[in-house]
């Protein structure tokens, strides 16, 4: 991929690689210490920045770039000194997220999308559950609004 690598996903990559050397890296041995992720910290950060939705519609908040950007942001988040971030921001941005663009009405991308676009949501899926394991056409559960 790097030699189809245009100027802008340089200046991506560079906006990533500060977010990172800034607000992140600096944190993790603390973050780690206190057994916490601040995940609604860094989303917001990265929210701001405009990295939680490159590949997501401009009308909920994303930069509706094709898939490459959203490689490159996946790609430099290997710098981070955390194994786990990346991951959950690949959760956010390529497990719970995609369905909601792609299938969500224009009410529930109003309601979660576009705040998990900005950051103000960490968004989360179920993927397993007791009898039915990583099956996820088996889980039970149902998600309910109370209050």
């Amino acid at each position: 991929m790097l030699n189809q690598l245009t100027p802008e996903h340089e200046a991506l990559r560079a906006t990533v690689k500060r977010f990172i050397a800034e607000k992140v890296n600096p944190f993790v041995d603390q973050w780690e210490a206190a057994e916490i992720f601040p995940a609604h910290q860094v989303f917001k950060g990265m929210g701001d920045l405009g990295l939680l939705g490159l590949d997501k519609p401009v009308d909920n908040g994303g930069a509706g770039l094709d898939y490459s950007y959203a490689a490159v942001l996946a790609e430099t988040l290997a710098d981070i000194n955390c194994g786990g971030i990346p991951m959950a921001t690949g959760v956010q941005t390529d497990m719970a997220t995609p369905a909601l663009a792609a299938h969500g009405s224009a009410e529930l991308r109003a309601e979660f999308l576009a705040p998990a676009i900005a950051g103000d949501y960490v968004a989360c899926l179920g993927v397993s559950e007791v009898g039915s394991g990583s099956d996820v056409a088996s889980i039970k559960t149902k998600a309910r609004k109370d209050g």
